[in-house]
């Protein structure tokens, strides 16, 4: 996974466009850090990939824990690319699961475009107020 910021606050989660970088989660946690309202826009949908180790998955649940109140704070929507396949129904649920806890919604759209909108549509709500709390609460 990389980060690209190029549009930020819009920030994309992408496979494989941007060189690789060596800590995405770092990223991540760099743009958590700065208290202000953000979009996660993923251009790969959710799959079920039994074949990730299991360290990998522990280690992204552990990131997610450890940034939790970060999410919540800051993160005014996560939107997944679907293209041109449809993210099956149970893989939806589990995305909108995983975000119900970490206090982040998700959406669904056919393309970057549509996500652009949605983002921005999203980030405007945020500024009215809805999203960006005292870091000291």
């Amino acid at each position: 996974m990389q980060i690209d910021k190029s549009q930020y606050p819009l920030v994309f989660l992408r496979e494989t466009v941007l060189p690789h970088k060596d800590n995405p989660e770092a990223e991540l946690e760099a743009i958590l850090a700065e208290y202000s309202p953000f979009i996660l826009i993923s251009d790969h949908p959710p799959r079920n990939d039994d074949a990730e180790p299991p360290e990998s998955k522990k280690a992204r649940a552990l990131f997610f824990k450890r940034n939790k109140t970060h999410f919540i704070r800051n993160c005014a929507g996560a939107i997944v690319i679907e293209g041109a396949k449809p993210t099956p129904m149970p893989l939806r649920l589990a995305a909108q699961a995983v975000g119900k806890a970490f206090g982040v919604s998700f959406h669904f759209v056919p393309d970057e475009e549509a996500a652009v909108a949605l983002g921005k549509r999203l980030l405007t709500n945020a500024s009215a107020g809805k999203l960006v709390k005292n870091p000291s609460n």
